[in-house]
């Protein structure tokens, strides 16, 4: 009996112990962050031009356009691509590092395709994003739907190995 009662006893300290610590440890975060105002930037990303047909081996630039929609100046852009095997990205163009509230710029991004091999889909989607870094001394973005847009170009050539030619 004098064994129940004593696990039960550490069980119930232990218990009280873990909740007591983690009513401190959310207590003074909580109280940080009220007094921390964190920008808030909605930006918003479009397509302006790609090609709609590339060949094996070819270098080509897509247009993109992203504006701050506010209400507050957007720091720390991160630029983002994302495309299957067939390409490869050689730069990221014209991106500014931070875009003033209702500010719109056009950057572009520079593509090759590289492996265009037989068997390899015909499709290439080319996805491209831009968010903030939040922490520290960047802003949050309220609506994060708004932040990418892709779409695909299709391989008219004969597939080819390599394009070390």
């Amino acid at each position: 009996m004098k064994n129940r009662s004593v696990v039960k006893s550490l069980h119930l300290l232990f218990s009280a112990v873990l909740v007591a610590a983690l009513v401190l440890s959310v207590a003074p975060a909580s109280r940080a962050r009220a007094d921390e105002t964190v920008p808030t930037s909605d930006l918003a990303v479009s397509l302006v031009s790609i090609q709609k047909r590339a060949r094996a081996c070819e270098v080509f630039e897509a247009f993109y356009r992203v504006t701050n929609l506010g209400p507050d100046t957007a720091y720390h852009l991160y630029y983002g691509v994302s495309i299957p095997d067939q390409y490869e990205v050689v730069g990221i163009m014209r991106a500014p590092e931070a875009l003033d509230v209702g500010r719109t710029v056009t950057f572009s991004v520079v593509l090759k395709v590289t492996a265009f091999v037989p068997g390899e889909s015909r499709t290439g989607w080319v996805g491209v994003g831009v968010v903030t870094d939040s922490y520290p001394g960047g802003s949050l973005d309220p609506n994060p739907d708004n932040n990418g847009v892709s779409t695909a170009t299709k391989l008219v050539s004969k597939p080819v190995m390599n394009c070390w030619e």
